[in-house]
């Protein structure tokens, strides 16, 4: 719809790629990469999703997706999990089908690559997660355990939030000997030396503390911690359901020592200070299903710095007002052509 689109259009022209802080300009020579990042789309299955349902919310995803790529024309884009809605209810079949839908309403250009972690509604929570939900999302987006991916000398850690628990089962082994293997990466690359038993990075790589981008965040009580929100009200957060536990955090922390943090998971934005002492962005739901008024992130990366600034999407009630107007206004255009030729028809005879 025409007037959708332009109303989408003026709200996403508030929107600015954040500046770097002015303390940090003396590295003006720094490769600056530009970021989207999203969370929580939460596809609808067959299970829970009404047909109009989801054909209103991911028309509108699809549209403000698209809209933002072409506006902002970021480097890359990262989604912090929960890309489905049911990934662990649907047989193979249906989940192909969400990749499919998942590919096609979140097209970017060529060259510019979506980087998805894996949330719970992907491969299921801990309890449930199992070699079956686990092997075919990592057939499509390849995130179930401990990844890092460096661009333009930044290294973002994204990391398999549900095997965090490090409770000794198998997926949490392997999840947390990833996580030592790139700290060791790390290491190596700071101190400069070619390290034995450890496999290096590339020769051109420069070390710069890394980003971690998962769907849990990291620990806290409630939103009541954070420095901005936008939750309703304050509901306190159970480890490992709907953050990561405290043995967790602090490990993730000793090991990595991040710069900033991104996750996903509670539907909510919010910017914290974290257990580890630097700033933490959790990124609103996407989805009008899941808030009235969804948003996401631009983020701008250099070696020695970052700048983050929240991106508004149009509220749900702007929409519902954008269809009544467009109704009121083809009905407007009905009845008066539909009086037009009444009158006509009625007009006085010769």
């Amino acid at each position: 719809m025409p007037l959708f689109k332009c109303a989408n259009i003026l709200q996403l022209s508030y929107c600015k790629w954040p500046a770097m802080p002015k303390k940090m300009l003396s590295h003006e020579n720094e490769d600056e990469l530009k970021a989207v990042i999203i969370a929580d789309l939460h596809l609808l299955g067959p299970i829970r999703g009404h047909w109009l349902d989801k054909l209103y919310r991911e028309w509108h995803m699809h549209r403000s997706f698209q809209a933002t790529i072409r506006l902002f024309a970021p480097d890359v884009v990262f989604v912090l999990g929960d890309l489905f809605d049911e990934g662990d209810f649907v047989d193979n079949r249906e989940f192909e089908r969400f990749v499919q839908r998942f590919h096609r309403l979140f097209s970017t250009p060529s060259g510019v690559p979506i980087i998805s972690a894996v949330g719970n509604h992907d491969i299921g929570f801990h309890y449930k997660m199992d070699s079956y939900f686990i092997k075919r999302f990592a057939n499509h987006f390849n995130n179930t355990g401990v990844e890092m991916y460096t661009i333009k000398n930044n290294h973002f850690v994204v990391t398999n939030s549900i095997a965090m628990l490090n409770d000794g089962c198998g997926y949490c082994n392997a999840a947390l000997n990833d996580l030592s293997k790139i700290s060791a990466q790390l290491m190596c690359l700071q101190s400069g030396d070619k390290c034995r038993e450890v496999e290096t990075l590339k020769e051109h790589h420069v070390y710069s503390r890394p980003i971690l981008m998962q769907h849990f965040p990291t620990y806290r009580k409630s939103d009541a911690v954070c420095k901005e929100h936008d939750a309703p009200k304050f509901d306190i957060f159970r480890e490992n359901w709907e953050v990561l536990s405290k043995e967790s955090t602090d490990l993730i922390g000793k090991l990595l020592k991040p710069r900033v943090a991104f996750a996903g998971h509670s539907h909510h934005y919010c910017l914290n200070i974290n257990r580890f002492g630097i700033e933490e962005y959790t990124v609103a739901s996407f989805s009008w299903r899941n808030k009235i008024e969804p948003s996401f992130l631009l983020a701008a990366f250099k070696a020695t710095n970052y700048s983050v600034s929240k991106c508004d999407m149009l509220p749900q009630q702007h929409v519902y007002n954008i269809y009544t107007t467009a109704l009121i206004i083809i009905s407007a255009i009905i009845i008066i052509e539909k009086c037009r030729k009444f009158c006509r028809k009625k007009g006085p005879k010769r």
